[in-house]
């Protein structure tokens, strides 16, 4: 409503200072109506009116219930209000719904319908809401000033004071305002002995963002405590609404409700609603508890809880948060009730008791940091496996355990330290368990690693450590880098525009092969690795399982040449490596049995290696330019020609073991690398010169609306550095005189629309390499649309094979014919991915993925469901196929199992996720755009 201003104004206004009231003092109780006076203050104290109108054209007297009227003059109270319509209905025959009954369109509860809304309040408004409560503005609605510190004031159409009683009575529109509570009424009585004041009829209590509303209440002036019977009440932040027999407010603003409701749905919905004896709502900490719980859905009760705390806007608090429960193969029926510590503002701790029928009580937690300088995580996990399903297989634990410490911090502004640090009791860790714990994720491998990082004036220092712990079996132990030592940079002076640059190396790389006795799941001997019960690490050969030390220098000089027309940079590195090496009797036994062939392909040992190879490149470009334009659109178009000559003598390599390098897919962007091969461990060879073109078109404001670049590299020498057992002379692609075809293309319809491309293509074979294509699209204004298409295509891989120790270069084969585990063309990539979240009907969307192996000719993962988001509630069913991995043995086509379950999640928009929070996780690994679509929704 309305509200005019207070306080010595026209009409008839009261002041009450100090919660007190002052009013003339008088033998007999008097009433004035204010369309007769304009009255204020007197000097003296006393009233000054004066008259305003005739008193023929006053319009009749309101009727009024109660201590409202003169005694033994007035009428009796009656059941209909002054207009003779019915009074409002009891908030328990609504069910938890508005009462329409105080207002057909709930503007009661401050609710707006959505054509009402401003643009403004539109964009903090949900899609699919069919309006907002808007607080109305009104004097002092950011007063901070404590209750008992702030004068109250008073105004009413109607006053009549009783001096014997100092009884008050006010009648039509009352308004008190004391600091940032307001109170309004039909009719008010003020006790001045008590501070406390009675209201009658359509009363609203108004403070901090909130709005109770009610028939009747009870208020102490001094304090603001109040208890309003027949209760709504409103929180329009956070789109907040319930009803109760009656609600007490606090003096700390704390709201407490008998047989109460809570919901975020819409005033006339009754999608979901708690439903308790006690309900407390505490806006100071942003958090509510309950006693006697049922969770209503549409009127029905389908939870029972005897205690429940949720949140009430996006602070943090204690307590529990949502369940989720969830069912598959590994674990059974599984519930979580997690348990949220809010211990400080910069730390907090949750606690996830997960209990598995299968399983038995797994205990995880958490605990969060933040300081000035740092941020970071411990987390640790517990379970006593009463599942006996691997007892037989090779490194199984019964008790199973996880513990992790991620860290990133800043000693000071120049020194940074790093912690990511994993331990798990066995690999089968997260092949049957699930972890909710941040950043902890199932991998082959997981970390153990800590640095610390200083940034100087041109130059950077790190020391690095880090270990692998294996979380599958069916990979070869990776070598641990303890420790490694880097340290590059820039001399800070540049005589005749030299750039002279250096980049060093010193890391130890170690790791212990295993050779125990392998069984499977059903206590066999493994017979995938080779002779039965063998290791993939003992497949390892020769040179490849050595140890040792590498250090490397690389300094380098260079002169780079810029002008706005284009460059040209000739630089000169020299690439110094030395290596101390050691050798396990296993190794060496194996170049003692091996031919000359053999080794003149993998390498012979020798404990000290010294590699030394310059590097020269030239690295040239122009750019042009021109003003254009493009279906009505003007564009600044380029072409932009890139010129590349690379330089680097042969150096035999073959007695080097590769620790961690591998050679690089080629694309591109490859035509101007100085090292086909990604580490220290080889240098390639390399006479080449390489051509690329780009050409772009770029929108008046900057965004790049199309860009193409196609390039060719032309070798004036065959390529002798490979990996090991790789041998150049048969290597086709080693000795042709053209790299093949590379283009990359990258096309924006707008900035909602987007494809992006490569493709290889071998003029040799006649032939693609590689290829891939990938289609995007989710409009800013509207991110629930996604639309993702993709195709890629892989035939170039130069992997190391763990059956027989060696690489290979190629799709290649897993294992070889005639053994259980061959499958041909196993590394061949060939494959469609097509994902899409599209609205149907208002409040409805359809959500699929299908993504396929050409190669194989089976699905990888296909999935279908719809899901119905609506103001209060979201609910998600989809139906799942996909391939799992478990190490039955360690051959990985044996490991791989399709799978299938079908998933509900249930999201009550204030409550959180009731179940399924792990289909949050798939779509956010499945679908690009899923996450920003989330974190811009409602």
């Amino acid at each position: 409503m309305a509200l005019k201003s207070p306080a010595f104004r026209r009409k008839f206004p009261l002041l009450v200072t100090g919660g007190l009231l002052v009013l003339q003092p008088l033998a007999t109780s008097y009433v004035v109506a204010a369309e007769q006076f304009d009255c204020q203050v007197s000097a003296s104290g006393g009233w000054d009116c004066k008259p305003k109108t005739s008193v023929s054209n006053l319009p009749p007297r309101p009727v009024h219930d109660g201590a409202a009227l003169s005694s033994g003059t007035e009428a009796q109270a009656t059941e209909v209000g002054a207009d003779g319509e019915p009074k409002p209905m009891l908030v328990t025959e609504a069910k938890g719904r508005g009462l329409k009954t105080r207002s057909e369109d709930y503007s009661h509860l401050d609710w707006v319908p959505r054509e009402k809304l401003t643009a403004a309040q539109l964009a903090e408004t949900g899609p699919y809401c069919a309006g907002a409560y808007v607080e109305p503005i009104r004097p002092g609605m950011d007063d901070t000033t404590p209750k008992d510190e702030s004068p109250t004031y008073i105004n009413a159409k109607v006053s009549k004071y009783q001096q014997e009683q100092q009884i008050a009575t006010l009648a039509g529109d009352v308004v008190m305002r004391q600091g940032s509570m307001q109170v309004e009424a039909d009719e008010a009585n003020l006790y001045q002995t008590e501070n406390r004041g009675e209201l009658k009829g359509n009363v609203k209590i108004r403070d901090n963002g909130s709005l109770v509303v009610g028939d009747e209440a009870q208020i102490q002036l001094d304090t603001g405590e109040a208890q309003v019977d027949n209760a709504e009440y409103v929180m329009h932040k956070s789109r907040i609404r319930g009803n109760a027999l009656y609600a007490k407010r606090g003096e700390n603003a704390i709201i407490r409700l008998k047989d109460g409701t809570y919901t975020t749905c819409e005033p006339g919905s009754n999608a979901w609603q708690l439903k308790g004896n006690n309900i407390t709502l505490n806006p100071a900490t942003g958090f509510g508890t309950a006693t006697n719980v049922t969770l209503r859905v549409k009127d029905f009760p389908v939870f029972y809880t005897p205690y429940i705390y949720f949140p009430i806007d996006d602070r943090r608090q204690s307590g529990f948060l949502p369940p989720s429960f969830s069912t598959s193969s590994d674990t059974g029926f599984m519930l979580v009730t997690p348990y949220y510590f809010n211990l400080a503002p910069n730390y907090d701790a949750t606690l996830y008791p997960r209990y598995m029928t299968k399983r038995g009580l797994l205990m995880e937690g958490e605990f969060r940091y933040l300081t000035k300088s740092s941020e970071g995580q411990f987390g640790g996990a517990y379970l006593n496996d009463k599942n006996d399903d691997r007892k037989d297989q090779t490194d199984y634990k019964e008790q199973r355990w996880m513990i992790n410490w991620q860290h990133k911090g800043g000693l000071d502004e120049r020194l940074m330290t790093e912690v990511d640090y994993t331990d798990i009791s066995d690999p089968f860790y997260f092949q049957d368990l699930e972890s909710d714990q941040i950043g902890v994720e199932s991998r082959d491998v997981v970390n153990q690693q800590g640095a610390v990082t200083y940034r100087g004036q041109g130059y950077t220092a790190r020391l690095n450590a880090h270990a692998y712990e294996m979380a599958t079996l069916s990979r070869i132990t990776p070598y641990d880098k303890l420790p490694q030592i880097t340290l590059d940079g820039m001399l800070p002076y540049h005589p005749g525009g030299f750039d002279f640059s250096y980049q060093t190396e010193a890391v130890r790389f170690d790791r212990d092969l295993r050779d125990d006795f392998v069984f499977d799941e059903d206590g066999n001997p493994d017979l995938s690795a080779g002779a039965p019960g063998r290791r993939l690490d003992e497949n390892v050969f020769g040179l490849a399982r050595a140890n040792g030390t590498r250090l490397n220098v690389a300094p380098a000089i260079s002169l780079p040449m810029e002008a706005s027309y284009g460059f040209i940079k000739p630089k000169l590195k020299y690439v110094y490596t030395h290596y101390d090496l050691d050798l396990d009797g296993e190794g060496k036994a194996d170049l003692a049995a091996a031919s000359d062939a053999t080794r003149d392909l993998r390498g012979d040992f020798s404990s000290s290696q010294d590699r030394s190879v310059p590097v020269f490149s030239v690295d040239s470009g122009l750019y042009f330019d021109r003003s254009t334009q493009w279906f009505g659109k003007n564009y600044r178009q380029t072409l932009e020609p890139r010129l590349f000559y690379l330089y680097v003598p042969y150096k035999d390599q073959k007695d080097i073991p590769v620790f961690d390098t591998s050679e690089s897919y080629f694309n591109y962007s490859s035509l101007f690398r100085d090292n086909r091969f990604g580490g220290s461990d080889r240098i390639g060879d390399e006479n080449k010169l390489s051509l690329g073109v780009t050409n772009r078109w770029i929108e008046e404001n900057g965004f790049e609306r199309q860009r193409i670049s196609v390039g060719q590299a032309f070798y004036f020498k065959d390529r002798k550095v490979q990996m090991p057992g790789i041998d150049w002379r048969t290597r086709q692609d080693a000795q042709s005189d053209v790299s093949p075809y590379a283009l990359q293309y990258q096309f924006a319809f707008n900035r909602d629309w987007r494809l992006n491309a490569d493709y290889n293509w071998d003029p040799d074979t006649r032939s693609p390499r590689s290829g891939s294509a990938m289609f995007h699209y989710q409009p800013e204004d509207e991110p629930n649309k996604i639309v993702n298409l993709g195709y890629r295509y892989r035939n170039d891989l130069v992997r190391y094979d763990s059956l027989t120790g060696t690489w290979q270069v190629g799709g290649g084969d897993y294992g070889t014919p005639g053994s259980p585990n061959y499958v041909k063309d196993y590394y061949k990539i060939q494959q469609h991915d097509f994902s899409v979240i599209w609205p149907i009907v208002p409040q409805w969307s359809v959500i699929a993925r299908w993504q396929h192996d050409y190669n194989r000719n089976r699905t990888l993962e296909a999935m279908g469901g719809f899901e119905y988001d609506n103001c209060c509630w979201k609910l998600r069913l989809i139906n799942r196929y996909w391939i799992d991995y478990d190490d039955f043995s360690q051959a990985l086509p044996q490991n791989e199992k399709g799978d299938h379950g079908i998933f509900l999640q249930i999201v009550l928009k204030g409550l959180g996720g009731v179940v399924g929070n792990k289909v949050e996780s798939f779509l956010d690994e499945g679908i690009q755009g899923y996450r920003t679509r989330e974190d811009q929704a409602y």
